[in-house]
C-alpha cells in the first residue's frame, strides 16, 4: 500500500514580541496580526504558513518540493486591549503616521540573539514612518483601524538560514501618579510608600467643580505602569503625638485615566486617582 509522505514543516522566521508591562516570563503584548502581503494563496503558495501565540509570530516553511523563493511578507499589528496606547511607552497613533517594523533596515546584533526591528533598545517615536511613504501599503492605510499600532515588513527568501529570531521589544509608558483626596478639610496628610523608593510632593489644596474639599498629592517622578504594581504607598496623617496610617493601601493609577497638565511649567502625563476619606 502506498500513499503520499506526510507533510512536515520546519520554522523559517518568528518575531517575538515583549513588553514592559506585564510582569509573566512569556507574556506579549496584546496584538492581533494580519497578513496584508502577499494574499493569503501567495502565502501558501510560498510554502509557508503562520500562527499567532503569546510569544508573537512563528512561520513555518514546508520541506516539500520547490524552488527558490523570496518575497516581501508585510504583517497589520492591531490592539487588541483598549488600554494598550495608555501603558505602552509610545505617541498615540495619529493619521500621517504609522510605526514600521522593517527586517532589511534592522539593526545588526552580535552573537545569536534576535535581532530587533527598531532603531533603539525598544520601540520608539524614531520607528515611526509617513504612511505617504509606504506606497505598497497606501491602499491599506488610508482607512486603518483606530487600534492600529503599525506593521511588520520581513524580507524572507528560501535561501535564509532557517529559525531566524527577530524581536520587537515596547517600553512601560511611565507617568505622574496624582492622588486628589476628597474630604481632606484641616488634616495634615501625605503619601508614604512602604519600600521606599517613591516620593509623594505636600500635599496642596484644590476646587473640585463640586466645591468639595480636596487636596492633590502628585509623585516627585513619572512611575512606569506594571500590570500588576508593585506599589504598596500608603495615605498617612500627621497627629498630635505622631502620625497614624488612613488607607492602605491606596488604589493604583489606571492607564485609561490619563490627563495632560502644566506644573510648574512643565507639562506632564499625570494619571489621576480619587480618594475618598
Amino acid at each position: 500500500m502506498t500513499g503520499n509522505a506526510p507533510q512536515r514543516w520546519q520554522l523559517a522566521f518568528s518575531v517575538e514580541v515583549r513588553h514592559a508591562y506585564f510582569d509573566d516570563v512569556g507574556a506579549s503584548a496584546p496584538l492581533a496580526w494580519q497578513l496584508v502581503e502577499p494574499s493569503p494563496a501567495q502565502f501558501s503558495a510560498l510554502g509557508l504558513m503562520y500562527r499567532v501565540d503569546n510569544r508573537g509570530l512563528s512561520a513555518f516553511r514546508s520541506d516539500g518540493p520547490g524552488g527558490e523563493a523570496a518575497a516581501d511578507l508585510v504583517f497589520r499589528l492591531t490592539a487588541e486591549d483598549p488600554a494598550f496606547f495608555g501603558y505602552t511607552d509610545i505617541d498615540f497613533a495619529d493619521l500621517h503616521s504609522t510605526l514600521w517594523f522593517d527586517s532589511t533596515s534592522a539593526p545588526a546584533t552580535d552573537g545569536d540573539t534576535a535581532r530587533r526591528l527598531h532603531m533603539g533598545a525598544t520601540v520608539s517615536a524614531a520607528d515611526r514612518a509617513a504612511r505617504e511613504a509606504l506606497p505598497l501599503l497606501r491602499s491599506t492605510t488610508q482607512h486603518a483601524p483606530p487600534a492600529l499600532v503599525g506593521f511588520v515588513r520581513i524580507r524572507w527568501s528560501s535561501d535564509d538560514p532557517p529559525r531566524r529570531a527577530w524581536l520587537i521589544a515596547f517600553d512601560a509608558r511611565a507617568v505622574v501618579w496624582k492622588y486628589s483626596v476628597r474630604g481632606a478639610s484641616g488634616r495634615a496628610l501625605f503619601i508614604r510608600d512602604a519600600d521606599g523608593q517613591v516620593d509623594f510632593e505636600p500635599a496642596t489644596p484644590a476646587l473640585l467643580p463640586d466645591n468639595t474639599d480636596t487636596v492633590v498629592l502628585r509623585s516627585t517622578a513619572a512611575i512606569p505602569f506594571r500590570q500588576r504594581a508593585p506599589r504598596r504607598f500608603q495615605l498617612m496623617e500627621a497627629i498630635a503625638h505622631g502620625e497614624r496610617v488612613l488607607i492602605k493601601p491606596l488604589p493604583v493609577a489606571s492607564p485609561s485615566a490619563l490627563t495632560k497638565e502644566t506644573v510648574n511649567g512643565r507639562d506632564l502625563t499625570v494619571a489621576e486617582i480619587y480618594v475618598d476619606l
